[in-house]
């Protein structure tokens, strides 16, 4: 049985949203452009000094690394919340968001996507997330990020949009 927690993340406005122990699944509510497109929220984590990002193992690809991000799902508001949540499950961090990264179209897949990331800050990093039993994370420098990135161009696009020392 998935526990919630009472607590809330961190947001830009001033309602809360709960925090779920248990990360969401599927694609049931997942939301499409009007072309066919996946819309896909990301956050870009970076340290309160803007010198590190916090980035994340893939489930996919074995050895992968990438930026919490997942599809913006029906029931969220903005693309700015679902971002959020993708980060309190995939990496088990709060923060505040900074700014808007813009819209990245990524068409390397079958299934095309615009991916919508934003920049935070990160505030609290916790001890336990709902797939910190599928992921690890790690702090790394922008030359590290990128290197691990590697032909993902839209978190190549999305690290050099944000504020982290270069």
């Amino acid at each position: 049985m998935a526990q919630t927690s009472t607590t809330s993340y961190a947001q830009s406005s001033s309602s809360a949203h709960q925090r779920s122990m248990e990360a969401r699944v599927g694609r049931t509510k997942q939301r499409y452009a009007t072309d066919g497109s996946r819309l896909v929220a990301g956050i870009v984590p970076l340290s309160s000094d803007k010198t590190k990002v916090l980035i994340v193992e893939s489930t996919r690809k074995p050895n992968g690394w990438v930026l919490p991000k997942g599809g913006w799902e029906t029931d969220e508001d903005t693309a700015e919340l679902a971002a959020q949540r993708e980060a309190w499950e995939e990496a088990g961090i709060t923060g505040k968001v900074t700014k808007s990264l813009g819209q990245i179209r990524d068409n390397r897949t079958t299934v095309k996507a615009i991916y919508m990331f934003f920049e935070m800050i990160v505030g609290e990093e916790l001890t336990e997330w709902p797939e910190m039993k599928k992921r690890k994370r790690k702090w790394v420098s922008y030359k590290d990020a990128y290197e691990k990135f590697g032909s993902r161009s839209e978190m190549l696009e999305a690290l050099d949009r944000s504020s982290i020392a270069k």
